[in-house]
Parts: structure tokens; C-alpha cells; sequence
């Protein structure tokens, strides 16, 4: 661990006693610092800005009440990812009850900079070719149960260990591998996996 991360979850630690101790506060830092993480898990796994938002502000809301829960010795962000990653997990499995009530797909033009895969130049035909990249890779995320999208999402967006995605969800490391393989195999086999051939 480098001294600048270990520096970080010192402080970290100290915000998180602080907050524990009624300094409400003190919980602003840790929402500062992670807020676009957050909201970016949030807006991967349910495609949709307003949707994305209430998950993350409820994410903040769980995370604050739950502090006592928090165990040092893991990462805060682990923690926290885990906690979006359920409540998303969560609205996708309602949408399959109450599908009127939601909907499926991204409804501002700013998700495209939030699942970059990032576009190498200002070129407008790679541009055009990036977006419709974008709009077959929300595709293909919408087309996953809630919790291998949580994976794929996890493991190539945030940059999750194994170790960490396991921890998050609380299943095992060979569980994640298996699941991210079998992911992985449905994206490669959606129809509009197309778009990444090219």
C-alpha cells in the first residue's frame, strides 16, 4: 500500500470516528470524495440519470445510518460500491414487477461521458462510431440480470479486485470469476456486440 492510500484511509478512518461520534459534518468529505464513483456505479447498472441519482443520494442516506456497520480493516469504497451496487440491484428486480413504473433507458446525453470508454479523437465519424459504441454497450448491460450487470459493472468500470467484488456482494472469489465469465459470454453473444468488432 503506498503511503498516499494509506495517508487517504487514515483520514478517512478519522472522518468516519468523527461522524461516529455526532460530528454529522464530517460525513460531507466522504461524500465529496466518492459521490461520482457512486453515482457512476448507479447510473451504469440502471441506465437511466434520475433513477441513477435517488439510488446514490439513498446510497449516501444507507451508508450514513449504517456507519457503525463499517469494518476498517476493508475499504470505505468497497463498502460504499456495496451498498449502491445492492440498492440497484434492488430497483432492477422491482422493474420486473412494476415495468410501467420505470424505464430502461439512459435519458440525458451525459451518461455517454460516464461509460467512456473513451473516444481517441474529435474525428465525427469515430465520434458517431463512439456513440453508437455507447448506446450497444448500455445495450448489453441492460440485457443482464441485476446482478451480473453488478458484476461487469464492479469489475470494468470501477476497477474492482475479485477480492473486493466478493466482499462487496458477499459471495466467494471463484464465484465472481464464474459469474464475470458467464457475463461476459452473454455480452459477447448479444446482438449488439456487433458494434465492438469493427
Amino acid at each position: 500500500m503506498t503511503e498516499a492510500v494509506t495517508e487517504g484511509r487514515l483520514e478517512e478512518h478519522e472522518l468516519i470516528q468523527r461522524v461516529l461520534k455526532g460530528e454529522r459534518e464530517a460525513f460531507h468529505p466522504l461524500v465529496e470524495a466518492y459521490q461520482k464513483q457512486v453515482y457512476g456505479l448507479a447510473l451504469r447498472m440502471l441506465g437511466n440519470t434520475h433513477e441513477a441519482e435517488d439510488a446514490a443520494q439513498d446510497t449516501f442516506v444507507q451508508a450514513y445510518f449504517k456507519l457503525r456497520t463499517y469494518r476498517p480493516e476493508h475499504r470505505f469504497k468497497t463498502w460504499l460500491l456495496s451498498i449502491a451496487a445492492h440498492l440497484c440491484i434492488d430497483r432492477l428486480r422491482r422493474r420486473r414487477l412494476e415495468p410501467s413504473l420505470f424505464s430502461d433507458h439512459v435519458d440525458s446525453e451525459d451518461a455517454d461521458a460516464d461509460l467512456e470508454v473513451a473516444c481517441p479523437a474529435p474525428n465525427p465519424e469515430e465520434v458517431v462510431i463512439h456513440r453508437q459504441r455507447q448506446a450497444a454497450l448500455r445495450a448489453m448491460l441492460a440485457e443482464l440480470p441485476a446482478d451480473e450487470r453488478a458484476l461487469i459493472v464492479m469489475a470494468y468500470f470501477n476497477e474492482m479486485s475479485h477480492e473486493e467484488i466478493a466482499q462487496a456482494l458477499g459471495t466467494t472469489v471463484s464465484a465472481v470469476k464464474s459469474r464475470l465469465f458467464r457475463a461476459r459470454q452473454k455480452m459477447s453473444r448479444s446482438r449488439w456486440a456487433s458494434a465492438f468488432q469493427e
